[in-house]
């Protein structure tokens, strides 16, 4: 099922504060901006800042615009993580399940592939030090 579009914005707005696009105290673009980036009418970017703002993930300052709560990034990341555990999770074990895979097969493959992930971030890392 698609998100409905306000959730969509919510999220990359979210993902821009746990990128570092945005920081603590940060004004974010006005839903003005919002509205013509996404392309979608000026209610519905103001609904996804109402949302952020009533989750304590932004702030009004007065006669300034929409800012980024204290807390905000370590607040999306906890519920981030509690979803994925929660549901991510649970719809691999049930794939897995289908499959006829065991919890060993699957915890190998994640810690290969997270193996490769460190690997290719260590490599990144050595061309950016060059």
């Amino acid at each position: 099922m698609e998100q409905p579009v306000f959730a969509q914005i919510m999220e990359a707005v979210e993902a821009d504060i746990l990128t570092g696009a945005y920081k603590v105290d940060d004004l974010i673009i006005s839903t003005n901006q919002i509205a013509r980036l996404y392309n979608v009418n000026p209610a519905t970017a103001v609904k996804a800042v109402a949302k952020l703002t009533d989750a304590g993930v932004l702030y009004k300052r007065r006669g300034i615009g929409m800012c980024v709560a204290a807390g905000a990034k370590e607040q999306i990341m906890a519920r981030r993580r509690d979803l994925f555990l929660r549901q991510t999770i649970a719809e691999i074990l049930a794939e897995a399940r289908t499959l006829g895979m065991t919890v060993d097969e699957l915890v190998e493959v994640i810690r290969q592939q997270g193996s490769d992930i460190r690997n290719s971030d260590i490599q990144e890392e050595s061309a950016h030090e060059r």
